[in-house]
């Protein structure tokens, strides 16, 4: 790893990340006020967006990180003393990021591809594909009968969305397909708890959860931000 990579990787800014989840996991572990872990959640996403941002990562990962933080701050109503409505602007707040990481994870496939001469097969990546629908087709069959004719629509456009989301993450790369799928494996718990399949309130899902959720978004940035060689940034894409 170059000097430069490695002035990246110890930005204050990844330490802060880095402290904010550590606090987070310990508010959640140790059943701490819920206002406390608000504050946590408050900062998570922020704080990996200005990384990426002062990284030079691309300019699409930081609006999807800004996406994922309305989300997180909307997406327990009750706790900011708003109505159901805060809960599905989150969902579409969500949906949004996901978008977006769906353009960003396209861009650095056609760039990639244009830049190679071995032209190599993403047929293989792209059936992993197959394994997304066939594990959204069992959530929606499991949470069908918990869910309002609303949410059954937002559950499975949202779903779709995300099942895209970590197939173009997977053909983009390696560690892009590894973050898509963390943060696909995330919002299928929640997709689980909104279908009343699981208990949310239980610590053991609650630390599932963002075990899944910031390890997702944090190798997908790890997998953005460009790494530098002979004082020369890589170009990102977005």
């Amino acid at each position: 790893m170059s000097d430069s990579s490695t002035r990246v990787l110890r930005s204050p800014w990844l330490l802060a990340f880095a402290l904010a989840a550590m606090a987070q996991f310990a508010l959640v572990v140790f059943h701490l006020p819920a206002q406390l872990t608000f504050v946590s959640t408050f900062l998570l996403a922020p704080i990996l967006a200005v990384w990426v941002w002062r990284a030079r990562g691309p300019r699409l990962l930081v609006v999807a990180l800004m996406l994922c933080w309305v989300g997180d701050v909307l997406g327990n109503p009750r706790l900011i003393g708003l109505g159901h409505a805060a809960f599905l602007v989150s969902i579409a707040a969500y949906a949004a990021a996901c978008a977006v990481l769906i353009v960003l994870f396209v861009r650095v496939t056609v760039r990639a591809a244009s830049a190679s001469r071995a032209r190599p097969s993403r047929g293989p990546r792209a059936a992993v594909g197959l394994l997304y629908a066939a594990v959204i087709a069992m959530v929606l069959a499991a949470t069908w009968s918990g869910l309002d004719p609303t949410l059954r629509v937002v559950g499975v456009v949202y779903l779709l969305l995300l099942g895209v989301m970590a197939t173009t993450g997977i053909i983009a790369g390696t560690s892009s397909g590894v973050g898509a799928g963390l943060l696909f494996a995330a919002h299928l718990l929640v997709s689980l708890e909104v279908g009343g399949v699981v208990d949310g309130t239980a610590t053991v899902f609650r630390v599932a959860y963002w075990i899944l959720y910031l390890s997702g978004i944090v190798v997908i940035a790890l997998s953005m931000v460009p790494r530098r060689a002979g004082g020369e940034a890589v170009p990102a894409y977005g």
